[in-house]
């Protein structure tokens, strides 16, 4: 039986790479993608089976765009997992950081480490693609001149080795991946689901939506509203929902559908644990 095939941003060592790895077990074939739309492409072209992908950050907050993608694409949500994100400060041996001109990584990155960053204003901070390929750029390239926020793997993994350790704004720092599907996939007993919907344009018609959560006795454990691409201000609203009894949460779906103008469940799941964040 063939290992799953698993669309990933980002280079081996990424925390997408890690992601896959948890979820799916260390001998997953994972696809390396350059951006999050080649992940759903490579997923809706069936060259992988699934795709991970991260939607938000405890410091960072959520990656909107992505929101978007999942959307365009119809993809399914079939599972979560987070990780406890540890960002050091690498660059190539002997370097210090009175040498250091650019300091290289991904834009959620880089947002998590703001503090740090801001004591170096000297520094040229450079967006770039995911946390291990910019490591991995330097390590290839010999950039003398060049430091990378990455974890910790990236640097064993390129030879590239740790500067400074821990330079995230806060010790408790995790990230969501969500795990994505063509198709519906749902395990034997879910308990939390992912939901999209767009209100009408009606006084009070996000609280009659959110008393009907309540009222179910559903627990509301996320809610992010995303403007609609194309449509100046109108929002999508993305919430999660987690619950004890499903038929509760089946009845919650349809009453919710009789107060949104349009609703999609976009997947049922299993809720992940958060761990070691200690």
């Amino acid at each position: 039986m063939r290992n799953f095939k698993v669309a990933i941003f980002g280079t081996a060592a990424s925390y997408h790479d890690l992601a896959a790895q948890k979820f799916y077990g260390q001998e997953v074939d994972t696809v390396e993608c350059f951006t999050f739309r080649q992940c759903c492409d490579m997923l809706k072209s069936n060259r992988t089976d699934y795709a991970v992908m991260a939607i938000e950050n405890s410091i960072a907050g959520s990656i909107l765009s992505n929101y978007n993608l999942i959307e365009e694409y119809k993809l399914r949500i079939i599972g979560e997992q987070y990780l406890k994100i540890e960002l050091h400060l690498l660059a190539l041996e002997g370097v210090k950081i009175e040498e250091v001109e650019y300091i290289h990584s991904h834009p959620m990155a880089l947002a998590q480490c703001s503090e740090f960053l801001s004591k170096y204003p000297h520094i040229k901070i450079i967006e770039q693609g995911d946390t291990a390929s910019c490591v991995k750029n330097i390590y290839d390239s010999n950039l003398k001149n060049t430091a990378a926020v990455a974890n910790v793997l990236a640097s064993q993994r390129y030879g590239v080795p740790v500067m400074q350790s821990n330079v995230e704004n806060s010790k408790l720092n995790f990230t969501r991946f969500i795990i994505l599907s063509k198709g519906d996939s749902k395990p034997e007993n879910p308990n939390k689901a992912s939901i999209c919907f767009r209100l009408k344009h009606e006084v009070g018609s996000l609280i009659e939506v959110l008393k009907v959560i309540s009222n179910n006795g559903i627990t509301l454990s996320k809610i992010q509203s995303v403007p609609v691409i194309d449509k100046p201000n109108e929002y999508s609203f993305h919430i999660d929902v987690e619950w004890e009894k499903y038929i509760a949460y089946q009845k919650t779906i349809e009453m919710m559908q009789e107060k949104t103008m349009t609703l999609t469940v976009l997947g049922e799941y299993v809720k992940a644990t958060i761990t070691n964040l200690n």
